[in-house]
């Protein structure tokens, strides 16, 4: 089998799809480009019981108007493919995105602007052909090509990553500088059970309820999980949440920190590696 002809042939299969991809995209005939985009809030919430199955984010039901006729649709939302919602209060404010007519198959996302241009699939599209292209050099050229053409892409997409890393951290540290502590309850802990096909396991998802100062009751899921989740049934905690902010929120102020932090050297390591990789293939072509 002639591999090179096949690595060609893959490389212009993906640059047609991008090609085809962008195309829809200017002329504004995507998916994400025809959708219905609206802000609803959430208009219940359904506390799971102690020892439901996980299920994914908290339960609610969600009321946004229809933007045709102006009517409201009330519809309960489960995350599938949308945004997962872990921390929920009757009111909060969210981004609906439904297509058009069908406001049953409505998802939420982070924004309504969140990926409104369609051009994930042809960015991914790209990406395959150039894995194609490196590859390609690297089988005709040598390995270091492979490195060097590589390396230098990575660098460029972690240092994109390192700066939204460090952006996260600052706007966290800034909310949670001011946070307000109130007491919390672990009010359920879900149980999953997931198989490999050799053994079995149980997960415990804890499920934690607070008030604010201002009233509104919070549903949520701490992150990191509880210690001994499964035993978590109950327990009294403290929450500390930003004041304007309540999906922001730590059950400990310094393991928060310590978090981000990992976060933000975890990436500037990946990013030296990757530098260092680009380098080495530079040097050995």
């Amino acid at each position: 089998m002639d591999w090179h002809r096949v690595l060609l042939l893959w490389c212009a299969a993906c640059g047609g799809w991008a090609l085809v991809g962008y195309g829809r995209s200017l002329v504004g005939a995507t998916r994400a480009q025809r959708a219905v985009r609206v802000w609803g809030r959430i208009a219940s919430v359904r506390t799971p019981a102690h020892g439901d199955p996980g299920t994914a984010g908290i339960p609610v039901v969600i009321a946004f108007p229809d933007s045709a006729t102006g009517r409201e649709h009330v519809l309960p939302y489960t995350a599938e493919g949308g945004r997962q919602l872990d921390t929920v209060w009757v009111g909060r404010e969210v981004a609906v995105v439904h297509p058009p007519g069908q406001p049953e198959r409505f998802q939420v996302t982070y924004d309504l602007t969140d990926g409104r241009h369609g051009r994930a699939w042809p960015h991914f599209a790209v990406f395959l052909s150039y894995a194609g292209l490196v590859t390609e050099l690297a089988l005709r050229h040598g390995y270091p090509w492979a490195l060097l053409c590589g390396g230098g892409p990575l660098v460029v997409l972690m240092v994109f990553v390192l700066r939204n890393e460090v952006s996260l951290a600052r706007r966290e540290a800034a909310r949670l500088a001011g946070a307000v502590d109130v007491p919390g309850r672990v009010v359920a802990v879900q149980e999953t059970t997931h198989e490999d096909g050799e053994s079995q396991w149980t997960g415990h998802d804890p499920v934690l309820t607070f008030t604010t100062r201002e009233g509104k009751l919070v549903t949520a899921r701490p992150q990191p999980a509880l210690a001994r989740p499964a035993r978590a049934y109950g327990r009294v905690v403290t929450v500390h949440y930003a004041p304007d902010h309540p999906e922001v929120f730590t059950l400990d102020l310094a393991a928060t920190r310590r978090s981000r932090v990992r976060s933000v050297v975890f990436v500037i390591v990946s990013l030296s590696l990757c530098a260092a990789t680009t380098a080495a293939g530079a040097v050995m072509v």
